[in-house]
């Protein structure tokens, strides 16, 4: 268990500083109409769930991997 928390920590602090610089230059945009920053919240809340998602894939790939190698966790 602290395993997959590590993996998700490490793999979230390195990862969405990228996805979000990649977010906020492709839609520069359309960011710079939005002058609330409703948008900007809301496509923060998408990459982020989306790089979540990514982390956990990855750690149950590697997961299962070990699993098969009789390394258990």
């Amino acid at each position: 268990m602290w395993k997959a928390l590590l993996f998700s920590s490490v793999w979230i602090g390195i990862t969405i500083p990228l996805v979000l610089a990649i977010i906020f230059t492709a839609f520069k945009s359309l960011l710079a109409f939005d002058t609330s920053g409703i948008l900007m919240l809301i496509m923060m809340a998408i990459g982020s769930i989306l790089d979540l998602y990514v982390a956990i894939r990855i750690w149950t790939w590697i997961e299962h991997k070990l699993y098969k190698r009789k390394h258990y966790m």
